[in-house]
């Protein structure tokens, strides 16, 4: 599956995931768990504790994905 840069998302993989609600949008990170048909499952999602309605993990499409596997983080 790829995402929205064309580049391969595996399982493992650090993400910024889009997530609708309402006629807002917003962006998590977090890390790639697994596959279930066209969707990309989301997983260890950061300040998930302030978003109500976002549990443990979430179900994206691979287009409202980027993998950043390389790009550093703030400390």
């Amino acid at each position: 599956m790829k995402d929205f840069l064309n580049n391969e998302i595996k399982i493992g993989d650090k993400v910024v995931a889009m997530r609708h609600r309402g006629t807002s949008s917003f962006l998590y990170k977090g890390e790639v768990i697994g596959f279930k048909g066209q969707f990309v499952v989301i997983g260890k999602i950061e300040n998930v504790e302030s978003e109500w309605g976002l549990y443990d993990e979430m179900k994206v499409s691979s287009y409202k994905v980027v993998v950043v596997n390389d790009i550093v983080t703030k400390s």
